[in-house]
């Protein structure tokens, strides 16, 4: 049985959505669409090589696998994990700047690959740090992570946790971030309904990130650190939400609510 099926609902959920750094700011409806510049290392071909990957494996209790590597400029690396089909993905590489330098790195790319029938997995917003999507299939998934500068980087994949939510009833959640990953959350949500998400408290060490997970438009853009957000969804899709830490061991208390 892959790994993902055991794992309980109520796992504590780690993602890395935070580094999005490239969404545009001020735009309504924005497209997810990273800016990196595609790396020098040349893409698995159509029938992706499992040997040597390093197999992601989800702790218990967890619905998510961050490991942390590095890189020389232009090299490549593969990681291979199990997964069902129908359940919903992100995998995130996020650069983290030299010791002393205080300069992060041309982000990562990051790629797809269902390894049963050789075939690369389109990325909504186009090859960069940010690979999302439902899973076509069940079985071994390939993400190929590639730089093009010298680069530290951590690799978190995801299974996101389902939220339900009850008429009008919220749904809160509530934890410490072990990591600088973002916690993320998936809700169905229908055109017309309010969408309200909220951070408790005042602290500035949490901020959200929301987007639609079939058509990546932004409804709480990464560069805003909002806190709060309340909007009329316009389409009906399922929406990943992000608590985004600024620091590890940061707390947090998010409500989902919709109307």
């Amino acid at each position: 049985m892959p790994l993902a099926a055991r794992l309980p609902p109520p796992g504590r959920l780690v993602l890395a959505l935070g580094v999005l750094a490239a969404c545009a700011r001020g735009a309504t409806r924005t497209d997810l669409s990273p800016a990196a510049p595609s790396p020098a290392s040349a893409a698995p071909s159509a029938a992706p090589d499992t040997t040597g990957a390093t197999r992601i494996r989800f702790a218990r209790g967890t619905t998510s696998g961050i490991l942390n590597d590095s890189l020389e400029s232009g090299g490549s690396r593969r990681y291979v994990l199990e997964a069902l089909q129908g359940q919903v993905m992100l995998a995130h590489a996020i650069a983290w700047p030299p010791p002393r330098s205080g300069v992060t790195p041309p982000e990562p790319s990051v790629r797809v690959y269902e390894v049963a029938i050789g075939r690369e997995l389109p990325a909504k917003g186009g090859p960069g740090p940010l690979w999302f999507g439902r899973l076509p299939g069940s079985g071994d998934y390939l993400v190929w992570v590639a730089v093009i500068a010298p680069s530290t980087y951590t690799l978190a994949v995801q299974i996101p946790r389902r939220v339900i939510v009850q008429g009008h009833q919220p749904a809160t959640f509530s934890g410490v971030a072990p990591s600088r990953a973002p916690i993320d959350y998936l809700i169905r949500g229908e055109v017309g309904r309010t969408l309200e998400v909220s951070l408790a408290g005042a602290d500035s060490a949490t901020h959200l990130h929301i987007y639609g997970l079939d058509d990546g438009v932004q409804l709480a853009h990464l560069a805003d650190r909002l806190r709060f957000y309340g909007g009329r969804l316009d389409t009906t899709e399922d929406y990943i939400v992000s608590v985004v830490p600024t620091e590890p061991d940061a707390g947090y208390e998010v409500t989902i609510t919709l109307k």
